[in-house]
């Protein structure tokens, strides 16, 4: 007799859901729009002013991957600017390669998303495991204390060049 109760409970609750299910059918535009992504992303969704702002600081960057390379404090390994490289002051990222010691995190990004400059790129190939190789050794990541290391300077570079602009 218990079980009788306990059923229509039951069926009462499916029911009630199922009139419910059927009630939102024809709203299928709420379920459209919860599956399709934003439409506006990356460089559509930013405005004009981050749009020129942007302008500003790539010009900057980009005047000062020129010095550092006249000073022969960067010498990247892959297309494009290495802003992580430019914010530490400069890194021989080529040299770096060469020694098999390592590379910064953007170089390592861009190594496996084949964007190396031509030079670096004749001798990279993979390992069976899909390991970026650049001269039959491993590329890897810079060490835990040698990125510690860069940031530290980073944040010296922040300090000084904000005491050179007072």
């Amino acid at each position: 007799m218990r079980r009788l109760p306990m059923m229509l409970a039951a069926a009462g609750l499916f029911g009630i859901g199922y009139l419910t299910g059927l009630s939102q059918a024809g709203n299928s535009k709420a379920l459209i729009a919860a599956t399709q992504p934003p439409q506006q992303s990356g460089i559509a969704a930013l405005s004009d002013d981050t749009l020129v702002t942007y302008k500003k600081a790539f010009r900057s960057t980009n005047d000062l991957s020129d010095i550092l390379r006249a000073e022969s404090l960067y010498a990247p390994a892959t297309e494009g600017l290495n802003y992580f490289a430019l914010s530490v002051g400069g890194i021989d990222v080529v040299r770096d390669l060469e020694e098999g010691r390592g590379v910064d995190p953007e170089t390592f990004a861009a190594l496996y998303a084949d964007r190396a400059v031509p030079e670096i790129s004749q001798n990279i190939d993979r390992d069976e495991s899909g390991r970026v190789r650049y001269k039959g050794t491993v590329v890897r990541l810079y060490s835990r204390d040698q990125l510690k290391e860069m940031f530290r300077h980073r944040d010296q570079l922040e300090v000084r060049a904000r005491r050179a602009s007072d």
